[in-house]
């Protein structure tokens, strides 16, 4: 019998929630030219489904779509003005901070009952890559995000779930910076 499982309740169970559906999408209709969504899908899975939201890193592409969060925050000096009637503070941008990508997925191999060892290989050989590494990501295209760091990373327990593996990773986006030298006369 084939290992059948629910991606959408393995992911409730590994983080509590999931994502909310993308609007008047319907798998089973897809004709073999999945191009008519646009790029966001880009290729099937191992039971035939289209992805959405396809990730990749350093060229290995993450199991069974995981979840993938984008933070950022802006860096401002907050001044008190000392006798002012005014309220408040004076709030000078000084500059946009990275950008914090956090993904979690779940490495589980349709059709076996084994633990998923060659997703979870792949997954470690990442993150004992000690340099910024090429990312790609649809979401993360609308951000110009396109290199990360892994900072911090986990492998979750999954109660009552043999065959399977949650996983997490905490990134911080990267820019390659080049210093300008100036003449002057």
């Amino acid at each position: 019998m084939a290992n059948d499982f629910d991606i959408k309740k393995q992911t409730v169970n590994a983080f509590g929630y999931v994502g909310l559906p993308f609007p008047k999408l319907d798998f089973a209709g897809l004709a073999p030219d999945i191009n008519q969504l646009g790029n966001a899908v880009v290729g099937k899975n191992a039971l035939g489904r289209p992805f959405f939201m396809d990730c990749t890193i350093d060229g290995v592409r993450l199991p069974n779509e995981p979840l993938i969060t984008i933070t950022g925050k802006k860096i401002i000096v907050e001044t008190v003005l000392v006798g002012n009637e005014h309220k408040g503070t004076v709030k000078e941008f000084i500059a946009t901070g990275d950008y914090n990508i956090k993904i979690e997925g779940i490495c589980i191999e349709p059709g076996k009952k084994e633990y998923p060892q060659d997703q979870v290989d792949s997954i470690i050989r990442l993150i004992e890559k000690n340099e910024a590494l090429d990312f790609a990501n649809d979401i993360a295209d609308l951000f110009g995000i396109n290199r990360l760091v892994i900072k911090d990373y986990g492998f979750g327990n999954m109660k009552g779930k043999p065959y399977s593996q949650s996983y997490y990773l905490s990134c911080v986006s990267d820019e390659d910076f080049y210093a300008t030298l100036k003449r002057t006369p």
